[in-house]
């Protein structure tokens, strides 16, 4: 599902205007009418209209809906004498059609069944001011329903940004593409459900920001199918080098994730002096323990020719979650990336460990690699504040896919997948319940999982997350991250039953 900017939706307008000769009243009519449908539940509907072409789709939606017999007004912001071009060619026959038309500054906005937010468009920037704000105070004062108009008025259509006074709309009907700001919090907030309305506008290629969608991930996750030779060693094998003293758990979130993620089976690398303790929390995974430094961690002398052989047998690898960072860690990771050319997800302290390494790793090229930063971690591997991280999260994201040559996955509300090559994908919503310690570890496994089912980085990064997000949306607030864990098969049933919705 495409996702275009402010400037990217007028360069389509222009296409359509100039380049194919389709009127600019055509396409009003086109977005208008797509408006109208969206409120046609409403009798009793007010149009809060500005006077350029975000107005103009809700003078047509008012005289559709007028003609189908319902009450309707548009309450106007400054003098109809202003309104030009294909707007004013829409607001002629209002009054003819029965609309009522006022001024929006002395209006009253109670009694209505519904209120549409036709002010501001998607190239408005900055705060709203004067007139414009107060209605938008009113609307939302009001206690009646809103539906917004391509992107609630005061929401900045590309960021997100919410400078002022902000319409908190019900639904948002977006028109052509979806727009960032529809997405990224705190815009999502005032967006509601948000539909795409397809108004002939030329189609954007390719596209360089995606929501991914729940039938893509459905035709890309891999499929585990009865067989004569159905085994687990037919479902992937996924290695998990994770964990230090008194950081067991993380180790066995992540490895326990993988299976729970299809994987056939997993091995769980740990410092020795944890495989008691491993071995406590899960029967199921296979448990290898590695020489140690003195501290409890990885990078003991020895620990990665112990490792070598597992690493003949994985199809990839989970690195990072309950690693303890240190000099003796940066070089067994170093040492290890140096010696494997396996698809792996690195998390954690294994990123801490490789944030000043991006030329060693985007040197090697050869590989599938995931990096799953939350903000934090992101901010440490550009050296920028978290504060930095998560007002640019769609620019820094990018950054760090083309520093260190990895896809990489920003953890938060709207998780964000990266490719190298410059592709921006945007992930479902997800649930605030997934806001809780070890969640992030449960990714790390389902990605593994996925990549040793055969997945490029991209496409395990973008199901994982998509897969993630449904697990959450199954449980209340408060869950754990094993539960969340747990949730995965069915949350993975519920995907491919089609039961829940992109947006």
């Amino acid at each position: 599902m495409r996702i275009v900017t402010a400037a990217q939706m007028r360069e389509a307008d222009r296409q359509a205007i100039e380049d194919l000769g389709v009127p600019a009243v055509c396409l009003m009519e086109s977005a208008g009418a797509a408006l109208a449908q969206a409120c046609a539940g409403s009798q009793r509907v007010a149009f809060l209209c500005g006077k350029g072409n975000n107005g103009g789709d809700g003078f047509v939606a008012a005289r559709h809906l007028a003609v189908a017999g319902k009450e309707i007004t548009v309450l106007l912001v400054g003098d109809e004498k202003e309104i030009r071009g294909a707007a004013a060619t829409h607001f002629a026959p209002l009054r003819r059609c029965g609309v009522k038309i006022a001024s929006l500054k002395d209006a009253t906005l109670s009694g209505y069944d519904l209120l549409v937010d036709c002010l501001l468009g998607t190239g408005a920037t900055g705060a709203p001011r004067g007139v414009i704000a107060e209605a938008i105070t009113a609307a939302n004062a009001s206690g009646v329903p809103i539906v917004a108009c391509d992107i609630p008025s005061g929401v900045n259509a590309d960021t997100g940004e919410v400078l002022g006074e902000a319409i908190r709309a019900k639904a948002t009907l977006t028109l052509g593409a979806l727009k960032p700001g529809l997405l990224l919090y705190p815009g999502a907030e005032y967006a509601g459900k948000v539909t795409v309305a397809r108004i002939g506008l030329p189609t954007f290629a390719p596209p360089a920001q995606e929501l991914t969608t729940i039938d893509w991930v459905r035709a890309t996750l891999p499929k585990r199918t009865q067989g004569r030779d159905a085994n687990k060693g037919a479902f992937g094998t996924v290695l998990v080098i994770a964990g230090s003293r008194g950081m067991a758990g993380a180790a066995v979130l992540t490895a326990t994730a993988a299976l729970r993620a299809g994987a056939g089976l997993v091995y769980l690398a740990v410092p020795e002096s944890l495989v008691a303790t491993v071995a406590a929390l899960s029967a199921e995974i296979v448990i290898r323990p590695l020489p140690e430094t003195p501290e409890g961690t990885h990078g003991g002398a020895g620990a990665l020719a112990a490792l070598l052989p597992l690493l003949e047998r994985a199809d990839a690898i989970a690195l990072g979650p309950g690693m303890t960072a240190g000099q003796a860690v940066q070089e067994f990771i170093e040492a290890l990336l140096q010696n494997t050319s396996l698809p792996l997800v690195i998390d954690a302290d294994g990123l801490n460990a490789i944030a000043q390494k991006a030329a060693l790793l985007s040197s090697l090229t050869e590989r599938e690699r995931v990096l799953t930063p939350h903000p934090g971690e992101l901010g440490r591997l550009l050296g920028m504040q978290t504060s930095a991280v998560q007002a640019s999260r769609t620019e820094v994201v990018g950054r760090v896919a083309q520093n260190f040559g990895s896809v990489t996955l920003l953890k938060g509300a709207r998780t964000l997948v990266a490719s190298p090559t410059g592709q921006l994908y945007y992930n479902r919503e997800g649930s605030v319940a997934l806001a809780t310690a070890g969640s992030g570890d449960v990714l790390t496994g389902v990605i593994a999982a996925l990549l040793a089912g055969g997945l490029s980085a991209e496409s395990a990064a973008r199901c994982g997350a998509y897969w993630h997000a449904i697990a959450g949306e199954t449980l209340p607030v408060g869950s754990l991250a094993s539960e969340i864990r747990d949730a995965l098969p069915l949350a993975r049933q519920r995907l491919e039953s089609g039961e829940v919705d992109d947006l």
